[in-house]
């Protein structure tokens, strides 16, 4: 009977979750699962509210630890940007890190969030940045990875050169195209090292 009682509730929980989905603005085909609760409609219903309320990423990240020491690494951030409709005319990345950095430094896009002091380009005590693109490399195609330098010290109390604290959880790049219009993309964390792969188009 173990059983039978798990699965009533997970239908009651699917049910639940559900019905939040359809509150909350969740796609039309999301109310489709809302049916008679047995065994079979059960796995259906948690099946369905995976898709409707799962956030799939893309993997298609890459970091590549260029120099690591006991405080800190150099990276160099790979993004394959085959998601992209056309050329951009600007871009934009929200990058979250797993722990709290003492300080995150970048060259080739500028810090804005939060902002670091004038003519700085770093930014310290942080676990999550937003940077854009410099006035020079704004042009991102379909073809290609969006590749990034930055370097990350670790807090002082951290002393252990293969610590997997301080690494990129998450990145989302948002972007404006050419004729105007926007696009965006979450990215899961990344795999160690670099591509082995081309970037491929669409």
């Amino acid at each position: 009977m173990v059983c039978k009682d798990d699965l009533s509730m997970a239908t009651a929980a699917s049910r639940l979750l559900l019905a939040r989905a359809v509150a909350g603005g969740s796609p039309i085909g999301c109310r489709m699962a809302l049916t008679t609760p047995t065994s079979l409609t059960s796995l259906l219903i948690l099946a369905i509210i995976q898709g409707c309320l799962g956030q799939s990423c893309d993997s298609s990240i890459y970091v590549d630890k260029i120099h690591s020491w006991n405080k800190g690494y150099t990276g160099k951030l790979y993004l394959e940007q085959s998601w992209l409709d056309q050329q951009t005319a600007d871009w934009k990345l929200a990058a979250t890190f797993a722990g709290q950095l003492k300080q995150f430094k970048v060259w080739d896009a500028d810090i804005v969030n939060p902002a670091p002091l004038a003519g700085k380009n770093y930014v310290a005590n942080v676990s999550s940045v937003e940077i854009i693109n410099k006035c020079w490399n704004q042009v991102l195609y379909p073809c290609q990875y969006l590749e990034l330098n930055f370097m990350v010290r670790f807090p002082d109390s951290v002393s252990d050169e293969f610590s997997s604290d301080f690494d990129l959880s998450a990145v989302t790049q948002t972007v404006t195209y050419n004729d105007g219009s926007a696009g965006s993309r979450g990215y899961c964390g990344p795999t160690s090292g670099q591509p082995t792969t081309p970037a491929t188009t669409g």
